[in-house]
């Protein structure tokens, strides 16, 4: 896979611009990355991708020990993007890694890394839909953190409820909600403070 071959998969499936921020996208995921491995694995790594990608590689500080999470978290602060976005770029750009590197220097890559990173560079077998999340407007995934759901409760399926739903009921909450509630058992039997006729014995401080 070419350098714009590469890029334009990237800014396609990750939902960039253009070819310029999926670049920018790319450089943040792999110096993160390369800052997880040690010497040797970077300059493999390096040595393996197009010439505008390795050079930013080759500047990394290696050796650093991090999760997953603390990965995730160091590529939003490069992009200055949500935190939410940063995992899905940083998974569309794994995967496609994977799919341009050599199968020697993937096999080092991910032996290099704990696990959960490692699963990331999981390569797609033939054929196999590459599985990502659409940043568009119709589509309320968590990156976006935009409210509304296409499923809301107002249209769920009352007969699916268990017996004891309050789904199953006509009016929901009735005897809590202010417009039908028949009220406390204090209301109804007129012995609440404001139901109290003036000189009463039973005074509340007397209680």
């Amino acid at each position: 896979m070419t350098h714009d071959e590469l890029l334009s998969h990237v800014s396609a499936h990750a939902g960039l611009p253009g070819p310029e921020a999926a670049e920018r996208t790319v450089r943040a995921v792999l110096e993160v990355i390369g800052e997880r491995l040690a010497w040797p694995v970077v300059q493999s790594l390096a040595e393996d991708l197009p010439g505008p990608l390795a050079a930013g590689l080759r500047g990394v500080t290696p050796h650093q020990v991090f999760n997953l999470a603390e990965l995730h978290a160091r590529v939003a602060s490069r992009l200055e993007v949500r935190l939410g976005l940063a995992v899905e770029y940083t998974g569309v750009v794994c995967q496609f890694l994977a799919e341009s590197l050599s199968p020697g220097t993937l096999h080092r890559l991910r032996e290099a890394l704990p696990e959960q990173m490692s699963a990331l560079f999981a390569p797609r077998e033939p054929g196999e839909p590459f599985e990502h999340v659409h940043v568009e407007p119709g589509h309320r995934t968590l990156a976006e953190g935009r409210p509304g759901s296409r499923h809301p409760l107002s249209e769920s399926r009352a007969e699916r409820a268990h017996s004891h739903s309050v789904a199953r009921e006509d009016n929901p909450h009735g005897d809590t909600k202010l417009s039908s509630a028949i009220g406390l058992t204090q209301e109804r039997e007129q012995e609440t403070l404001a139901a109290a006729h003036p000189g009463s014995e039973e005074h509340p401080s007397r209680e």
